[in-house]
């Protein structure tokens, strides 16, 4: 049994902006293993906003591979290894469980959606997200994208002319789309901002507050003409109790858990509690992050899986998108096989 843990730098096609930060590139952490042959892989994709950086995920990484159990179908002592050692989960976390699973599925030679149990053809279809940029520039990133097959948009907001943008998009966009400020609005700003993109045909708001303001969720939710739907408030099922009532729904990323096992979790204790769900993903992920993501998309009411297709350099094929739904390979675990 052989392990690898190396950093692919991925390169976005356009800078991508939202109301925190720009980026234009994004270093993740892959780690690998292989035995009989087949090679097993997770990726770490690390979020400042979490605290972790590349050197960060590198070092947990390196110190946590003795967790992987020799049982490739050992994944509930795995579960409880990683939960000890990551209680808040994160991209590490992630990492390791993605492995696991992938190598799971390989030993049993079916894709891990069979492993799973799930049907494919259930997966909802990815948005496509627009970076914030200037409304000519963003209303023609969704043209491209509705040419592209997608009917579907997240649109990040979180600038002073949060309503221009809407109604430029809207100009040349007639499709599904939902907005998403990243936690830039305070409540007076949120309910004026919803009253005016309401008419736009938005089909929900994405983390307004910040997301401690559970207060501000609460009084939002009883006065916006908008779904609410919470990405940073919720990280782990713990959470999902402390937004029930307050939120129409959360987004679940296997970066901010902690992998496939703790997002099933998730997905389970927001239905519990009459929420649906989106799976999400961070700026830029290879196809070995999001192919994990869309393994398990056939349980969730909505998914945003597309940061592979914002980048120029994705080493890896697994799970494609055609016209803006995922097509399942027949290849076993992730399916994710070198581009």
């Amino acid at each position: 049994m052989t392990t690898r843990i190396r950093e692919i730098d991925l390169h976005l096609e356009v800078p991508f902006t939202i109301s925190r930060h720009t980026r234009t590139e994004k270093r993740v952490v892959l780690v690998e293993l292989e035995r009989d042959g087949r090679i097993a892989r997770g990726e770490a994709s690390p979020d400042p906003y979490f605290g972790e950086s590349s050197e960060s995920v590198r070092a947990d990484l390196e110190s946590a591979l003795e967790l992987l159990p020799d049982d490739p179908l050992a994944l509930q002592e795995l579960r409880l290894r990683l939960d000890e050692r990551f209680p808040h989960g994160g991209a590490a976390s992630c990492a390791l469980d993605t492995l696991a699973h992938d190598r799971a599925a390989q030993s049993l030679g079916v894709p891990l959606y069979r492993m799973l149990g799930l049907d494919a053809r259930r997966a909802p279809p990815t948005s496509f997200t627009i970076g914030l940029a200037e409304p000519e520039v963003m209303a023609e990133r969704a043209a491209a994208a509705a040419e592209r097959g997608f009917d579907i948009l997240k649109v990040k907001l979180g600038a002073a002319n949060d309503v221009a943008l809407v109604r430029k998009i809207r100009e040349r966009y007639r499709g599904r789309m939902t907005v998403d400020p990243n936690a830039a609005w305070d409540l007076r700003r949120a309910v004026r901002t919803i009253d005016s993109i309401v008419q736009y045909g938005i089909e929900f708001v994405e983390q307004p507050l910040p997301p401690q303001d559970l207060d501000g969720l609460a009084e939002l939710h009883e006065r916006s003409r908008l779904p609410i739907v919470v990405d940073e408030s919720v990280v782990r099922a713990t959470d999902v109790p402390k937004v029930a009532g307050i939120v129409n729904g959360i987004n679940v990323k296997l970066q901010k858990c902690g992998g496939i096992a703790p997002a099933l979790e998730l997905i389970a204790a927001a239905h519990a509690h009459g929420l649906k769900v989106m799976l999400g993903c961070r700026a830029a992920e290879s196809s070995v992050a999001i192919a994990a993501a869309a393994h398990i998309a056939p349980l969730v009411d909505w998914a945003d899986l597309d940061g592979n297709l914002l980048v120029t350099d994705d080493p890896f094929v697994a799970v494609e998108v055609r016209q803006g739904r995922f097509s399942y390979s027949e290849r076993t675990g992730l399916g994710a096989i070198p581009r």
